[in-house]
């Protein structure tokens, strides 16, 4: 009974019997196959429609199919569309005027708006067409499927159409059914898949902000510490960190460096006597004097308080002392006004220089000490009565 029902039914939908089913079930499930080939992955969600369309009338005796999207209006628009004849590389077939309806107007939005496919046996007769301006463009017959995601929310409706009045079968209606269930899943996972993707580009681009100005605030704090916030000059910090690199040149090299420790003399009593913004005033123009005074090679620091260090690199004893003479004249040519008062100030400076056999002399020799014979040539200075250049002779 249930044999002779199968091929009763097979018979119906191909008039011929066995044989023809087996053709029929071969083109459905080729159908099937062409549909899970489609890419979710492609940018445009109309191209991923088009190639399942495509893949419908290749394996399937249908005219021209199409598909309407509906919106958050509740409008049904044809967004694209192919007839035997096109091929899924071509410009998307559209007509000039892009065909749309209501839910429930016409047999594509009686589809969308009952749930239930719809169909037209002979649209020529059917009252449905009758408001067509061109009677040719009238197929002969028509199935239309509503197309739902995975959790029944709408997407559209297939469209499939066919210029032989009658010449759909059941078996045209129950592939048409699988088909726009799997196609639903298609665009769904489409939609989902550019949602993570627009959500990961998102994620990504604020990621990469993140770290750009975790970069930047990094940068920031790093100069920051290694920055005086007075005179903008380079700090202690600094200058530890650098004056090794000139220490392994020295010694590796055998490259001259002369090292300055300067102090401006009786700093304090400028702080005590014209208050502490004045004393910043001066720490700032003697920091921009100093400055001048040296090059891109040279490391120039504020130390601490008034006191200033540099490292004039790859220069010897002699031209260390004259630049030494240079900068405490430059220093004393400085001059502020506080009110109707002229205030000026000298340096005093210790200097300590390392010729290229130094390092043969005194290999252990580290900044530490080299800095305590500087400061030893400064309290020279000082105690010879300031505004003075001292040279450290070990």
């Amino acid at each position: 009974m249930n044999q002779q029902m199968k091929f009763d039914i097979g018979k119906e939908w191909t008039g011929t019997g066995v044989q023809d089913l087996i053709v029929d079930l071969v083109n459905a499930l080729s159908a099937v196959k062409s549909l899970s080939e489609v890419s979710c992955e492609m940018a445009d969600e109309k191209t991923v429609i088009r190639y399942a369309l495509a893949g419908l009338l290749q394996n399937q005796d249908m005219e021209r199919c199409s598909f309407f999207v509906i919106d958050n209006e509740g409008i049904l628009s044809n967004v694209t569309g192919l007839s035997t004849v096109d091929s899924p590389e071509d410009n998307m077939w559209l007509p000039e005027k892009s065909m749309s309806f209501q839910l429930g107007e016409g047999i594509i939005g009686a589809a969308a708006a009952s749930g239930k496919v719809q169909q037209c046996h002979n649209c020529q007769e059917d009252p449905r067409f009758a408001n067509i301006g061109n009677p040719a463009s009238v197929p002969g017959c028509i199935i239309c499927v509503p197309v739902y995601t995975l959790r029944k929310v709408l997407i559209g409706v297939l469209n499939v159409s066919h210029p032989q009045p009658g010449f759909f079968s059941n078996w045209h209606l129950k592939l048409l059914e699988v088909y726009a269930n799997i196609l639903g899943q298609l665009i769904t996972n489409r939609r989902l898949f550019q949602q993570m993707e627009s959500q990961i580009s998102l994620r990504t681009a604020e990621l990469e902000r993140l770290v750009q100005e975790t970069s930047q605030l990094k940068d920031y704090y790093a100069s920051m510490s290694m920055h005086d916030q007075l005179t903008g000059l380079h700090n202690r910090r600094y200058f530890y960190e650098q004056v090794g690199l000139a220490l392994a040149h020295h010694k590796r090299y055998a490259y001259p460096f002369c090292l300055l420790v300067m102090d401006i003399d009786y700093f304090k009593a400028i702080n005590d006597k014209y208050g502490h913004q004045f004393g910043d005033e001066v720490l700032i123009s003697v920091s921009e004097a100093l400055k001048k005074e040296v090059r891109n090679t040279d490391i120039l620091v504020r130390f601490g308080g008034e006191e200033f260090v540099i490292i004039f690199t790859n220069i010897g004893c002699d031209s260390g002392k004259q630049f030494s003479e240079r900068i405490r004249e430059q220093i004393k040519a400085l001059s502020w006004s506080n009110g109707e008062e002229k205030v000026s100030i000298t340096i005093s400076i210790g200097l300590h220089c390392l010729n290229p056999t130094y390092s043969e002399v005194e290999p252990q020799l580290d900044i530490d000490q080299i800095i305590s014979c500087a400061d030893a040539a400064l309290y020279a200075a000082k105690d010879n009565g300031r505004d003075r250049v001292e040279i450290f002779v070990s």
